[in-house]
């Protein structure tokens, strides 16, 4: 598993002159307090820097609300910054929605984004007065139906996935022939199809896909209003990106050809989108520790006290992680693997320095998002808490 992650020692950061730098001495900095009392995975999140993400997402698209993508993650003190700055949410699942509820978040302020819900979710959800449901086939229509006749839906459509590291089009998505069945379905069930939904894929550093997204929901618009509907909503979805390498769009170059495109859009129809990881993932840093090192025919092998069940998944997929140890010394090539039993527990090659040892510590930076939420107790290793610092 070669993959070109990037290990940056903790010197160079002192002296850092780019943003992504200054970004990364940032976060390994609040990591400080919590190296003494250390005794498990640790994600530190920095509600200035959460906060910093919204302002932003509002200043580069302001004709756009943001829906917050609650499965990046749920924890509520999170929730509660994002309320404060005006954030909306989005769900895809009775357990997100039983967060939400329990923060009192208006139902008009919640989109339950995930095209195949279960029943149980849809009634308690339009229980509570959540009005928009996606969907993208004539199944989830009629399931939605035969619930809440009242609902909204918004149709997901398929686009582009082209330049985003986990694409998302093969499992949701409508496209040709199925998105008038699709409408022609909500007509002989009397439900209204309000809204047009995409996603461009998680991470998505291509601003086209975006581009791709709008100019389709336009002609599904039409095709809606021949039908008698009246389109209300156009979700641009999520997969806005988190800078990792200089070569990375910042939210702002994304921003640019987007905010043209949504020119063309009515005045009458609300625009929003499902930002997750943006939000929320340059806001984290995780804290591991080495608990052992080995040879394994001509490898270094490096044993962490978090892995792929430990909030690491992502590590083991092409993600362009960087780690960072205190120490200083030459780099060399380490093989990375969690601590349990299981061989798929393996998180790639890493430059690390040569002499790492028994008991150093590592940082991962800008693992807000999706860490803490997919870590599990596997093996009996504990996942990753959280704390948050101002």
């Amino acid at each position: 598993m070669q993959q070109n992650h990037k290990q940056i020692d903790t010197s160079s950061l002192l002296a850092a002159t780019s943003e992504i730098q200054r970004d990364l001495r940032d976060q390994v900095s609040m990591c400080a307090p919590y190296l003494k009392n250390y005794n498990q995975p640790i994600v530190v999140l920095s509600r200035e820097r959460l906060r910093k993400n919204v302002q932003r997402f509002h200043a580069a698209l302001p004709t756009v609300k943001p829906h917050y993508a609650v499965k990046a993650n749920p924890d509520e003190e999170i929730l509660k910054v994002l309320m404060k700055e005006g954030v909306n949410f989005e769900i895809a699942s009775l357990v997100e929605l039983e967060i939400l509820k329990k923060l009192n978040i208006e139902p008009s302020a919640i989109l339950f984004s995930n095209p195949i819900k279960a029943p149980e979710a849809i009634k308690e959800a339009s229980k509570y007065g959540v009005q928009w449901f996606a969907a993208d086939t004539p199944e989830e229509v009629i399931k939605i139906a035969q619930i809440n006749r009242s609902a909204k839906i918004f149709l997901r459509i398929a686009v582009s996935n082209k330049g985003s590291m986990w694409p998302l089009c093969k499992k949701f998505g409508a496209e040709g022939n199925a998105v008038n069945e699709i409408i022609q379905t909500a007509v002989r069930n009397h439900i209204r199809i309000e809204g047009v939904s995409f996603h461009v894929g998680s991470q998505c550093s291509n601003s086209k896909n975006w581009l791709d997204g709008i100019n389709r929901a336009k002609k599904v618009f039409t095709m809606l209003e021949y039908v008698g509907m009246k389109p209300s909503l156009l979700n641009i979805g999520g997969g806005f990106p988190i800078q990792l390498s200089e070569t990375d769009p910042t939210i702002d170059d994304l921003a640019f050809d987007i905010n043209k495109a949504l020119e063309s859009i009515s005045s009458s129809i609300d625009i929003v989108a499902e930002p997750g990881r943006y939000m929320i993932g340059s806001a984290g840093c995780l804290i591991t520790k080495v608990i052992g090192v080995a040879t394994r025919k001509d490898a270094r092998w490096i044993y962490l006290d978090s892995g792929f069940y430990g909030g690491l998944m992502e590590m083991a997929e092409s993600f362009p992680t960087t780690v960072i140890s205190q120490r200083t010394d030459e780099l060399s090539d380490w093989v990375l693997a969690g601590p349990t039993c299981d061989s798929i527990d393996v998180l790639g090659t890493h430059k690390l320095p040569i002499n790492s040892q028994t008991g150093d510590m590592l940082f991962v930076p800008n693992l807000g998002a999706y860490c803490t939420t997919c870590g599990t107790d596997f093996n009996g290793f504990p996942p990753p808490t959280l704390v948050m610092v101002s």
